[in-house]
């Protein structure tokens, strides 16, 4: 009877093995082999993998590990390559490790972090184009025991300081906790730490890259960059500076089985590599003042809301504007201590850049209102300059020639959000907006949609906010219309030489604007009748329209009528008003402020956004 039940137990646990096999796919004796290497997982680099295959070499490297792990700092970093600057780093040369040295004093202190696109794939949905920029954001490092916290803060609200609702100013607001490192050493004196941070820049621990879901595009899903590949995605560079320090990496994206639409876009359809910069910014230490907005006046603004307020509209929302100070505070017109130098990148055709030189320094119209002279200058980048036009110290107005772009022209800046202060800005112009080259399938789709289309299908998950331009694609098919009339017409080809410079300088005026803070203006069209429009003596002191920052229409002559300008080449009576409000120190004192918004009345100065 025994041997019956030793009998039955063998061969349920057969059965068992069998079933079991059946259920993986495997043999009763494979299962079993791999049951028993089935003990225990470790985190690998690339995943989990089984103890038991841990091989001499892995043992070593855990082994070296726990060495460093009880190091100081200088044992630990030694044989590291160090890059120094606001933070420091250092960088395995054999595995490319990555580890970032935090200071103590650098705890509990609030940074910029700012997010720049370096390159990307235009045609491919999600992986966006070179100058796009994300959200600027304050964050600060924070130790919590054995780790390094990088916390974004909120910038939302305000809490007036004299006010006793300012004790509650924690209650139901949160930050966000993005990330958290182990400290790997520390220097013997406590006050700088070693963590970990390759996971941390490979992932999206501090900001999203892949695309946001857009219920309005049924193609999003189809069309998209594939799936973020993090054993092909790599830290590709780092640039140290006393003020900033810029991580640059390259980001993959899989897609093993590409749609026919990307095969014409400017990567390989199968993997498309993103390069992103991660920037991490010194909060400004000066005496900048903010400037609260004003619904007259369009600015591109930091929103706050006072939560101590009793008003209706609690806003004191920030103005983004440059930090100008007179070099002679006592002077009518000053040059400034800093003025706004941009420079125009080594790429740009050399039949374009007195255009574009031209129209930068017409803003200088404007500051003159506001008190400034010289207030932006222009320079050309050396071709053996030895700086990157992607360094954030310094504001270029670059010039691509990209497969599909999604716009012509495109002026970003970026900001302290707890102050408003633009601390730099590029704007990125495209060949296609002056060749007039339009893919025959598109002219009825994406570039008669604009930019708020086109660019949905190229921006990432790091655009934030996404503030669209559409200006370079309407003034190319605005153009495009033009020379077919002109050409009807029988003009010279002066004229049309001279539409399409006229139509680039007033690009360069638009995107110029953004940079300086300035929003939309779609109010500003009508300034002249149609016996002024073509009268330079007349349009000539003022500009066509009330704004550059509207979207005009190409302005051509009737039959018989002598032509004026295609488009204005000054900045107009608005764009002097609103200057004036962003930049002049009078704007200090509330009555000089007042009335100059009492102004807004009159039709020179209509404004109104999109």
């Amino acid at each position: 009877m025994k041997n019956i039940k030793n009998s039955t137990a063998i061969l349920a646990g057969i059965l068992a093995l069998g079933i079991s096999g059946a259920i993986t796919g495997l043999s009763p004796a494979a299962f079993a082999d791999q049951k028993n290497n089935m003990i225990t997982y470790q985190d690998g680099d690339d995943g989990k993998k089984p103890e038991a295959e841990t091989t001499d070499k892995e043992s070593a490297d855990k082994k070296d590990k726990k060495d460093k792990k009880d190091k100081t700092l200088a044992e630990f970093v030694k044989g590291l390559d160090k890059s120094e600057g606001l933070f420091t780093f250092y960088r395995d040369p054999k595995k490319g490790d990555l580890f970032m040295e935090i200071s103590a004093d650098q705890l509990d202190e609030e940074f910029i972090y700012f997010i720049y696109l370096h390159n990307g794939v235009t045609g491919v949905p999600g992986l966006g184009f070179r100058g796009l920029t994300g959200n600027n954001q304050v964050f600060s490092l924070k130790k919590h025991f054995n780790r390094i916290e990088f916390i974004e803060e909120n910038t939302n609200f305000f809490y007036d300081p004299d006010s006793p609702l300012s004790r509650s100013a924690a209650a139901n607001v949160s930050s966000a906790l993005l990330a958290t490192a182990e400290i790997k050493a520390t220097s013997k004196d406590k006050k700088r730490f070693i963590i970990p941070v390759s996971k941390l820049f490979l992932s999206e621990a501090l900001t999203r890259l892949t695309p946001k879901p857009d219920p309005a595009n049924k193609k999003a899903g189809k069309f998209g960059p594939g799936k973020l590949n993090k054993a092909k995605s790599k830290i590709a560079k780092i640039n140290n500076y006393p003020e900033n320090s810029d991580v640059i990496v390259d980001y993959v994206f899989d897609d093993p089985k590409p749609v026919p639409d990307k095969t014409n876009a400017g990567g390989i359809p199968r993997s498309g590599t993103m390069s992103v910069q991660h920037s991490f910014i010194q909060m400004p230490k000066n005496d900048f003042k903010p400037r609260l907005d004003d619904p007259r006046v369009g600015y591109f603004t930091n929103r706050v809301t006072d939560m101590t307020s009793y008003s209706a509209t609690p806003y004191r929302d920030l103005i983004d504007r440059w930090p100008l100070v007179k070099k002679d505070p006592s002077a009518k017109i000053s040059e400034p201590v800093k003025p706004i130098v941009f420079w125009i990148e080594n790429t740009t055709p050399y039949e374009y850049r007195d255009t574009i030189r031209d129209a930068s320094l017409a803003w200088n119209i404007a500051f003159e209102k506001a008190g400034f002279k010289n207030a932006v200058q222009v320079k050309i980048q050396p071709d053996d300059a030895d700086w990157d036009a992607g360094d954030i110290r310094y504001n270029v107005m670059r010039w691509t020639a990209s497969p599909r772009p999604p716009f012509g022209g495109y002026g970003p800046n970026f900001t302290n959000p707890r102050t408003g202060e633009v601390l730099g800005a590029d704007i990125m112009l495209e060949q296609v907006f002056v060749t007039n080259r339009i893919a025959l399938g598109s002219i009825f789709e994406t570039s008669g949609l604009g930019l708020p289309s086109a660019e949905s299908e190229s921006l990432t998950g790091i655009s934030g906010e996404q503030l669209s331009c559409s200006l370079g694609h309407q003034l190319q098919i605005s153009s495009l219309f033009g020379r077919a009339v002109l050409g009807a017409k029988s003009a010279p080809d002066l004229d049309k030489d001279e539409l399409i410079k006229q139509s680039l300088y007033y690009l360069t005026l638009h995107e110029i604007g953004h940079t300086l803070g300035l929003n939309h203006n779609m109010k500003a069209s009508q300034l002249h009748d149609f016996k002024d429009i073509h009268n330079k003596a007349i349009t000539g002191p003022v500009g066509l329209a009330g704004s550059v920052m509207d979207y005009p229409a190409v302005n051509i002559a009737r039959k018989g009528q002598k032509q004026g300008d295609f488009y204005t080449t000054r900045p107009g009576p608005y764009d002097i008003w609103a200057i004036e409000f962003g930049y002049s120190a009078e704007m200090e004192d509330e009555n000089a402020r007042n009335a100059l918004l009492a102004r807004s009345t009159e039709p020179a100065l209509t404004f109104g956004n999109d």
